[in-house]
């Protein structure tokens, strides 16, 4: 027993003691007393400016040239601070008598940079605030005479700007060796009770400015004719060449509904907007931003993060729903299509970002403010710190209900006793009563460890960093030169957190110096070690408000020397160095840098996209599936275009028919013997134009030995059983006129998605499978697919006497496949909220079987399927397209994501109830104001949005409701290879990058011809409803095949397959002599790409 005992206490001393990777140090250990007190005054408060509680930043640098890194704090109410580090975690305060002015101003962004090029860093402090006081809003520059004295002189060097700055970001633009300097300039920042608030504040007197520095100890405007003359809401910058073609680009992170800003720098003095052809969709309330190589593929990738919150009740009280006609305004005003979540876009090398937070799991951090990437643990990843916390929550639904009933009750009690409605609300107003009816809550900020291949875990509380507070600008720097990124927080009400970072692992620090001081930003090192590349950039500020310390850091996990290092600098000139040791800190010089030879391969190996080839472009009807369904996860009146590809008049050359949505005419397209696609003037089409066409092929229906046309009637816009969900055949006449025959098919009005054809009762000619996506207005029910049997050119309907096919689901793809070799094939299917289901044929006879129980029980959002030998041993596999993990919805076997459908209040139309998983607790998905308009009784049984975040879904809805709803679910929303073992199925997930989206269609061809199948694969789902960011990372992918069941992702700049649409449909297709590629776009352009040998 005294053993036992010993060996718990071990056990538990060693628990306790164990060492954190960061540790919070105490002020009375550095000396670092700083407060950024923040207090409410009649004068200025939360309620006249949104950013009241917005904080200021941290600048880090060695001001003395000392070698170590010292602390300059920005205060709001309080006066700045600057301290000299002494070493060990000991720093002195300097302020007095540095020439750091304190004249009552508002201090925001720190920006710390050489710009006289002496060999000493300079301060420049942004100044916002005081609507009424301009003289209190002139930015600061204070310039290091050395020894911790400055001279302020922003006057003297033409930039003293009133402008409301919030940051500010020294760069080189021009590369000519000065920096110059760029402001984030703010409108007005109106509180619901200012004087601005709802006036449009984005005027070009509020613009956002660029200064050039003459070289003269002078800067001057050059805005307009860099073409940065756009108004915002910016809260932070960075600096970064983005495209890395020598000249550094600027991302803008905006807040509100301005648009983020990407400018890349095209290196003649300009830059060009491409917000919108580089990013796919933003964040909303964009607040930090940074760049660097997260994913070590070579490119630099950007970060930026909102204020969503993590839990449900905080996300469910905080913010209100994204109201849809907001949302598209914004988009149709130009600005772009913006989410409440942080986005982290990882760079393509194409100039297109793909934003994969919600696949990294760092997309919910709270209000945040700074993120700062870099490699923290120095293991060779770079991971991600997010701070966040706001004083009060000014964005509690309650809350602002009461605080708004008690401000009017003041001004009406005051107008009762007086007589008057002459009055300053501020003078009349008890601003503390009134402010404690809003909530103050201390968050913990956020560290997500990288573990590689886009895989983050949130390890704050494990690495010493879950201290609530409220916490804005933040940076890194080795502080105690021991190899490792230490941390520096300004804090509100709170001293400034110090923590000491006690990683082990080793590391390389270069200090970049070039020749006559001329600045360094915009150098670029790659680091190489076998085949591990790592890429850092020197940049100028991170995350908000704050300057990071000015050197290259490399973790190195436990490598003791590096293979090469090439050092990029501002010219292009570069540096090599190889066999370099570890756990060091070099000085490099650009002095002996030269030009060397690039040895990129721009060849693309697979394909060439040749836009002229096919001209026509996918046109949505305008039709909202909301206004049938309020919480519909997504549109599905948008599945279209349907494409068929085949030889309709016998010239042996590959012909194209493109169905269209409901109310244009579909089209022909015939090829001719040059290999362009000329439009048919046959109109066999026109009289059905209102229908929508969502799948179409060409087979011989008549077996006269021509290709005829079966088109699948689809879409969301019509009542159910409406004779515009009927199919059509098309027979034609083997020159390629087509004539419709309605008698050729049953009574058939599901609304449906795919056909498949197949000869299953073997009687020589093509029956056929209907897949139906869904019963319109009223989705999730089953619907019922069917098959057809060709019976001498007519078709009627197979005598399901096994119902296999009744109530199958929301289908959405189907593959005949030959699985157990029988001879014959059988049918697997899949849809949204289905498993796997296999149609097992019986000479002819069709009948629902199981499958292993790892497919039974894998349900998912399934929208393609193909089938082939991936392993090459005589059975075909399945390859199975689905959602993807990039999405706002996340499922896995102990948490589902899930559906009820019914009438939960009586009122004659059934609701749909969407339910997620949140630290163990299933919720409602939707907040309380969508859901109390799908279902109104809410609003009685429910009085306020707190409570509504507070209860699980079975609280809200009632478990004797839930149980007697319909109810779907998924569990898995990876795409896989389905490994077929003797009839039984071995699940290999693709690969990570061809999770990132949602896969809509696939080709398996031996794309390399090594005799193994390779996938090509596109997709993405731009109709999801305005709370859900789109599905949209994917711009198509190749995934070459090993020949076991596993793939290897090759994206566009080593394929040439760029794909970023909403794309529905891939098809071969060969033009003359020419294989390639048809990519089916919804409500976009089609496109073609042609084979390269």
């Amino acid at each position: 027993m005294k053993a036992l005992l010993v060996i718990f206490l071990l056990l538990f001393n060693y628990s306790f003691c164990q060492e954190t990777v960061f540790e919070l140090l105490n002020s009375n250990q550095t000396g670092v007393e700083f407060n950024n007190v923040i207090e409410d005054k009649k004068e200025h408060n939360i309620l006249l400016y949104a950013n009241y509680y917005g904080g200021s930043g941290v600048g880090i640098a060695d001001f003395d040239n000392d070698g170590l890194q010292d602390i300059y704090f920005g205060g709001n109410l309080v006066a700045d601070k600057i301290y000299k580090n002494s070493g060990d975690f000991k720093f002195i305060d300097k302020t007095e008598n540095s020439g750091i002015l304190d004249n009552g101003s508002w201090s925001s962004g720190i920006t710390i940079a050489d710009i006289n090029n002496d060999g000493l860093v300079d301060v420049y402090i942004s100044k916002e605030l005081y609507d009424d006081k301009p003289e209190l809003r002139r930015n600061k520059l204070y310039i290091n005479k050395g020894n911790f004295i400055f001279v302020e002189s922003a006057e003297e060097w033409g930039v003293d700007v009133s402008a409301r700055t919030r940051h500010a970001v020294f760069f080189d633009y021009n590369n000519d060796g000065y920096l110059d300097l760029y402001l984030l300039n703010q409108p007005p920042n109106p509180g619901s009770y200012s004087k601005f608030f709802g006036s449009d504040l984005t005027l070009p007197e509020y613009s956002l400015q660029l200064f050039k520095n003459t070289g003269n100890n002078s800067f001057i405007d050059v805005t307009k004719e860099a073409g940065l003359n756009r108004t915002g809401f910016p809260n932070s910058v960075v600096a970064s060449d983005l495209n890395q073609d020598g000249y550094v680009d600027l991302y803008v992170a905006n807040d509100f509904d301005a648009p983020d800003f990407l400018y890349y720098n095209n290196g003649d003095g300009t830059f060009s907007y491409e917000t919108e052809s580089s990013l796919k969709h933003t964040s909303f309330y964009s607040m930090g931003v940074d760049s660097a190589d997260i994913n070590n593929d070579g490119e630099l990738d950007v970060m930026v993060v909102d204020m969503t919150a993590e839990d449900n009740f905080r996300l469910k009280s905080n913010m209100s729903g994204m109201n849809p006609s907001s949302f598209w305004k914004v988009v149709q005003n130009g600005g772009h299509f913006q989410y409440m979540f942080n986005t982290l876009q990882i760079n393509n090398g194409d100039k297109t970002f793909s934003d994969v937070a919600q696949y990294t799991k760092t997309s919910t951090t709270d209000w945040s403010w700074a993120n700062l990437i870099a490699d923290f643990d120095n293991d060779g990843l770079k991971d991600i710190y997010v701070t966040n916390g706001l004083l009060r929550d000014i964005r509690n639904t309650d809350a602002d209900k009461k605080l708004g009933e008690f401000i009017l009750k003041i001004a009406d009690d005051y107008v009762k006793k007086n007589k008057s409605f002459d009055y300053n609300l501020w003078d009349i107003l008890p601003l503390d009563k009134a402010l404690e009816l809003v909530p103050s809550v201390k968050i913990k900020n956020y560290l997500y460890k990288n573990y590689g291949n886009l895989d983050f875990k949130n390890e704050t509380k494990s690495w010493g960093l879950d201290q609530p507070s409220f916490s804005n600008g933040a940076s890194y720097a080795d502080l105690d030169n021991d190899g490792d990124l230490d941390l520096v927080v300004n804090n509100v009400n709170e001293k400034a957190f110090i923590y000491k970072n006690n990683s082990k692992n080793n590391f390389l620090r270069l200090e970049l110096i070039n020749e006559n001081n001329k600045p360094v930003f915009g150098s670029k090192v790659s680091l190489y070690n076998g085949k591990e590349i790592q890429l850092s950039e020197s940049s100028n500020v991170r995350g908000i408000y704050s300057t990071s310390e000015n050197m290259i850091h490399f973790g190195l996990s436990d490598h003791k020397k590096v293979d090469s290092l090439i050092i990029t600098w501002p010219n292009s000139l570069q540096t090599k160095l190889y066999n370099v040791k570890t756990n060091q800190v070099l000085k490099i010089n650009s002095i002996n840098s030269k030009r060397f030879n690039s040895n990129s391969n721009s060849k693309k190996l697979f394909f060439e996209e040749v836009p002229t080839k096919i001209n026509y472009t996918h046109i949505e009807n305008s039709f909202d599936d909301f206004e049938k369904q309020v919480l519909l996860p997504h549109k599905l009146s948008q599945l279209g275009p349907a494409l068929a590809v085949g030889d309709v008049n016998g010239d042996d050359l590959d012909d194209v028919y493109i169905g269209s949505a409901s109310g244009k005419v579909s089209k022909l397209l015939i090829q001719n013997k040059q290999g362009e696609l000329i439009e048919s003037d046959n109109n066999t089409w026109n009289p059905h134009k209102v229908l929508e066409d969502i799948d179409a092929i060409f087979i011989d229906i008549d077996n006269d030995g021509d290709n005829d046309l079966y088109v699948v009637s689809g879409g969301n816009e019509f009542s159910p059983n409406s004779s515009t969900y009927l199919d059509r055949i098309y027979i034609n006449d083997g020159k390629g006129n087509f004539e419709f025959k309605r008698n050729l098919l049953p009574d058939v009005y599901e609304s449906g998605s795919v056909v498949r054809p197949y000869d299953f009762d073997n009687d020589g000619d093509l029956d056929l499978f209907i897949g139906s996506r869904m019963i319109p207005w009223n989705y999730p029910e089953p619907a019922t697919s069917y098959l057809l049997v060709n019976n001498n050119g007519t078709y009627v309907k197979y005598n399901d006497i096994n119902n296999s096919l009744s109530e199958l689901g929301l289908v959405t793809d189907a593959v005949w496949s030959d699985y157990d070799n029988d001879g014959d094939k059988d049918l697997f299917v899949v849809g949204e909220w289905m498993p796997l289901t296999l149609i097992k044929n019986y000479n002819g006879i069709l009948k629902k079987e199981k499958l292993n129980d790892s497919c039974d029980d894998r349900r998912g959002w399934w929208y393609s399927i193909e089938s082939a030998d991936f392993n090459n041993d005589g059975q075909e596999d399945l390859v199975l397209g689905n959602l993807g993990k990039n999405y706002k919805y996340q499922a896995n076997p102990e948490e589902p994501f899930e559906v009820f459908y019914d009438d939960f209040d009586d009122n004659g139309s059934k609701d749909i109830v969407l339910a997620y998983y949140n630290y163990g607790i299933q919720f409602p998905l939707r907040g309380f104001s969508c859901s109390s308009q799908q279902v109104p009784e809410l609003k009685s049984k429910i009085q306020k949005y707190d409570l509504f975040a507070s209860l699980d879904v079975k609280s809200v809805y009632g478990e004797v409701n839930l149980d007697n709803a319909l109810r779907l679910y998924a569990n898995s929303f990876k795409s896989v290879v389905l490994i077929n073992n003797n009839s039984n199925f071995e699940s290999i997930d693709l690969p990570y990058q061809a999770q990132l989206s949602s896969i809509n269609d696939i080709i398996v061809e031996d794309y390399n011809n090594d005799g193994k199948s390779d996938l090509l694969i596109a997709g993405n789902l731009f109709t999801s409803e305005v709370e859900t960011p789109r599905n949209d990372a994917s711009n198509g992918l190749m995934l070459i095949g090993n020949g076991d069941g596993t793939f290897i992702a090759n994206s566009r700049t080593k394929t040439g397959f760029f794909a970023p649409s909403d794309v529905k449909k891939l098809h071969r297709i060969k033009l003359k002599n020419e294989e390639g590629v048809i990519v089916g776009n919804n409500n976009d352009l089609m496109q073609y790409f042609k084979r390269i040998e």
